[in-house]
């Protein structure tokens, strides 16, 4: 898996591109990722799925801690740009009740 992060607005913000799959290869580097941001106190996050083609329940649980560390300090984790199968996903385990989801990175954006 590839990605890029972008931050805005001094690193306040961070746009986190994922390309490809998540899964056991490469969970614990995402997670790594992740909490990276979160160490850094970026509590504004996008994770844009345009590209993501497969998450397992690894990265899953990656983005729902990453959500719930974000919510409690204030923050706002949101996706932009899943693909049909990433958001079935999301909505099958009621995810897609509690996290936003956006079409662009640009709403996203707007939303965090």
């Amino acid at each position: 898996m590839a990605w890029e992060i972008e931050e805005s607005e001094g690193g306040a913000i961070a746009v986190v591109h994922l390309d490809g799959v998540v899964d056991s290869t490469n969970v614990e580097d995402f997670f790594a990722l992740i909490n990276s941001l979160l160490k850094r106190n970026v509590y504004r996050i996008v994770l844009d799925m345009g590209n993501t083609s497969y998450l397992s329940s690894g990265g899953l649980s990656v983005i729902v801690d990453a959500f719930k560390k974000a919510e409690k300090a204030g923050g706002r984790l949101v996706i932009a740009r899943a693909s049909e199968m990433i958001a079935d996903l999301f909505d099958v385990v009621q995810i897609g009740k509690i996290m936003s989801f956006y079409p662009t990175v640009e709403e996203a954006l707007q939303a965090v």
